[in-house]
């Protein structure tokens, strides 16, 4: 993409990927002016970084010099349609994301980008460790898993792969971005309070296909009705995944194996530890693709039963007792928190609850009534969930922290009825994040266990 004398905005100066854009776009003769809706003062440790020589701030929301820009790049937390956003297009100025940019600076690479309202961050991290050691090939991550794409690109070449885990956020203004393989893994609404409608969320996800020839390739879980339904989205060569036979997919997860081709075991699920269906299906995304490019059975085999999920994601709590207990604060929508239910014995006790996002709860409440015992509910969504719990055969009780709720649920455990922390909200009413709302959770466990 030809740089040289233009006026470039970054739009959100975050610490990732905003200041990994400004870095990037410091080696090239523009005009470079960072949009941020903070202060200066709030902004302070990251503008030390840079030489604020080199660039013009429209900050506190203050934009109106993004309007001289001839392109704006966004950072994922900025959401498209903000009214300067609309502004800078009806006057042509182009507005992509860091993805589109980093991909138009350098697309030699073979790229896997993998969506899905949930699984995201294992089903990259399991593609990436099995193709990591490929022959004659690097393989490089990025994306929403925490490393900026545009931080990787400089020198990539044809020879190298990049698994690149994508967002809404991300893929809400990409344009020509097309990757070699295409991993959706599951739908369910989400971030409703960016996208406003179910109907944007899912537009913003499908552009994960959207510029993907014949000769590229889309792999979709067929048990999900709406990805399943998505034919005439998508050009690539579509491959799908089921746990049932009847339907007829490319992979089928049976008798504790992913077979793929022609029944052949490509995964032998009774020597992996992950725990539930979900683990099975992200395991059978990540080793498809894997195989795809080129990797061996074996191997694909030996990681995925090497593999251990991050801390928060079904993380089980070692403690005197030696009940099961589960941390899986990662759970920040109500379709991640039942799949922790479904995959755990009945009568387990449940702390759920957290920032209100206007999710419905509705199949939530029904899968906790079949599964839990007891529900201890925190944060803001928790009077909204108790109401949805009333007269239901499940005894619900409100805190107003987590050390309340989990000293009260601690009285309900023993080795029959595990701890489940799932809260099926995000973290923000409370915490920093999903990670210190668990270990939140976990110290108060060892606190009132030991």
């Amino acid at each position: 993409m030809y740089l040289k004398n233009k006026t470039v905005s970054v739009f959100g100066f975050s610490p990732r990927t905003g200041l990994a854009l400004v870095n990037y776009l410091n080696k090239f003769e523009v005009d470079l002016i960072i949009a941020d809706a903070k202060t200066q003062h709030e902004l302070e440790s990251l503008l030390a970084q840079i030489d604020l020589n080199q660039v013009k701030l429209a900050l506190n929301a203050e934009y109106d010099l993004v309007l001289t820009s001839d392109l704006i790049i966004l950072s994922p937390g900025v959401p498209y349609d903000l009214s300067i956003l609309k502004s800078a297009r009806s006057q042509g100025i182009e507005t992509i994301s860091e993805i589109e940019f980093a991909y138009r600076q350098n697309n030699k690479a073979s790229l896997i980008a993998i969506t899905g309202t949930n699984g995201k961050t294992t089903t990259t991290e399991l593609v990436y460790k099995m193709l990591h050691n490929l022959p004659n090939r690097k393989v490089k991550l990025a994306g929403n898993i925490g490393i900026p794409y545009i931080s990787i690109i400089e020198d990539l070449t044809e020879n190298d792969i990049v698994v690149l885990e994508l967002s809404s956020f991300q893929l809400e203004a990409v344009k020509y971005f097309r990757p070699e393989l295409a991993l959706y893994l599951n739908y369910s609404p989400d971030h409703l309070d960016r996208h406003h409608t179910e109907t944007n969320y899912k537009q913003a996800k499908l552009k994960i296909f959207a510029n993907q020839q014949e000769d590229d390739i889309a792999i979709i879980d067929f048990d999900d009705s709406y990805l399943a339904s998505l034919d005439k989205e998508i050009t690539a060569r579509r491959l799908t995944i089921s746990n049932n036979a009847v339907q007829n997919a490319d992979l089928i997860l049976q008798d504790q194996q992913a077979l793929y081709p022609d029944n052949q075991v490509l995964l032998d699920y009774t020597q992996i530890k992950l725990p539930g269906l979900h683990n099975q299906k992200n395991l059978a995304f990540a080793a498809l693709a894997a195989y795809l490019m080129g990797q061996s059975r074996i191997v694909i085999q030996q990681v995925a039963a090497n593999y251990k999920l991050q801390a928060h994601r079904m993380e089980q709590i070692a403690n005197p007792k030696d009940y099961l207990i589960i941390d899986d604060s990662k759970a920040t929508n109500p379709a991640a928190a039942i799949k922790a239910l479904t995959s755990l014995p009945d009568q387990l006790v449940l702390i759920a609850g957290g920032q209100d996002r206007q999710a419905d709860f509705t199949q939530f409440v029904e899968v906790v009534c079949q599964k839990a015992k007891a529900v201890f509910l925190i944060g803001e969504t928790a009077a909204k969930l108790a109401k949805l719990l009333k007269d239901r055969q499940v005894e619900c009780s409100i805190y107003t922290e987590m050390e309340a709720a989990v000293k009260a649920a601690l009285k309900q455990v023993d080795s029959a009825s595990p701890l489940l922390l799932s809260p099926a909200c995000p973290s923000w009413d409370s915490y920093p994040s999903y990670k210190a709302r668990g270990l939140d959770f976990k110290n108060n466990v060892l606190k009132y266990l030991s």
